[in-house]
């Protein structure tokens, strides 16, 4: 068996980076487009509002566990490489 690369080794660190990323991009891009529809009016206590929040919010931390999942994944696939191989 051949010699995993480094790089390889390091993509399920790559993944949980990308998760925190992409949960605070999702989160802020649902927000500011939630500011946009609400600009002219303050629907601050209205239901809509709050389940709209409550739909980005869960947008953002599905797309997070998928990637955090995904780096898991890679992390136990790794670790039975080495155990097969014997390192």
């Amino acid at each position: 068996m051949r010699i995993l690369p480094q790089f390889l080794r390091r993509l399920p660190y790559v993944f949980y980076a990308v998760a925190a990323v992409l949960f605070v991009w999702e989160l802020a891009n649902q927000w500011f487009g939630l500011s946009l529809t609400y600009q002219y009016a303050d629907f601050s206590g209205d239901a809509m509002s709050s389940l709209s929040k409550s739909i980005a919010l869960k947008a953002a931390f599905a797309d997070a566990v998928y990637m955090v999942a995904n780096g898991a994944f890679l992390h136990v696939a790794i670790a039975i490489y080495d155990k097969v191989k014997g390192e």
